[in-house]
């Protein structure tokens, strides 16, 4: 499986990849790992209330920073990163059932300085 970050590289057919994996995601139904679940329990506050944004989210691509690819190319997985609320933002892990894989919430003003690009396709 090959990896991608908007920060290290992004091919040049992403956006219409992206766009497409996206419009596809929304026409589904959101389900739920049982890994997702657990993780709400320890980084959430209010669980109900962000099950219930999530829910009523329609995607966009254009909040996608990281994606994975198949050895066909097919975008198995995107994570999105999502304002939530005080000054928080979610990065949901989706699949392309719309299966929320994991999720997690970052200060709005995270920088991400942790990146370790060794982990990401490079162009």
């Amino acid at each position: 499986m090959k990896r991608y970050h908007k920060k290290v590289y992004f091919p040049d057919n992403s956006k219409i990849k992206l766009k497409k994996f996206t419009d596809n995601v929304n026409l589904k139904k959101w389900q739920y790992t049982s890994h997702s679940l657990d993780n709400l329990k320890y980084r959430a506050y209010n669980i109900k209330d962000i099950l219930l944004f999530i829910r009523g989210l329609q995607l966009d691509y254009n909040n996608i920073f990281e994606y994975y690819v198949n050895d066909k190319g097919e975008i198995l997985k995107a994570v999105y990163r999502i304002n939530y609320k005080n000054n928080f933002a979610l990065c949901l892990v989706i699949s392309e059932n719309k299966s929320l894989v994991t999720l997690y919430v970052n200060s709005l003003d995270d920088n991400h300085i942790t990146l370790n690009e060794k982990l990401y396709c490079k162009g």
